[in-house]
């Protein structure tokens, strides 16, 4: 791609981030977008202003949550909100985190691949003679598996 082209992308996009004064030196934020490249980290957008910071006819967006692939595949539902400006020259930012929960009693379903397993006889034999607690009635162990999941 064309430097040229490359540096008017650039700008396109820091002017989507920004209102009034200078435009910033490209140059300078080099060493922070390099960071962010380097350690994998990702925008995820957010809901509200556009600007997380105010002073005077300068509006930015400054504050950011960045997330990391292990983050975003495991809490895939992770949200941010941009609120508004009160009392200081930033807004605050809520971050949401919606695990995916299993709500309610998840059925047990048999994995066929399980039998080609090194452990398995032995996973069944350990499971099948241990007392269940803690008076050995299932009704107990039923209790007791559905406080641990």
């Amino acid at each position: 791609m064309d430097l040229g082209v490359l540096k008017v992308i650039l700008i396109s996009f820091l002017m989507l981030e920004r209102r009034g004064g200078n435009l910033p030196n490209p140059v300078a934020m080099d060493d922070f977008n390099a960071l962010i490249s380097d350690c994998n980290l990702n925008n995820i957008g957010f809901i509200g202003s556009p600007f997380t910071w105010n002073r005077s006819t300068l509006s930015q967006r400054l504050d950011r949550f960045p997330f990391n692939n292990d983050w975003l595949s495991v809490l895939t539902l992770t949200s941010i909100e941009h609120l508004s400006r009160t009392l200081y020259d930033h807004s605050p930012l809520l971050l949401s985190i919606n695990a995916n929960r299993i709500i309610g009693n998840a059925a047990f379903r048999f994995q066929n691949m399980w039998l080609s397993h090194v452990d398995f006889m032995n996973v069944i034999n350990n499971n099948w003679n241990a007392p269940t607690y803690p008076d050995n009635n299932i009704k107990s162990m039923l209790r007791l598996w559905s406080k641990l999941s």
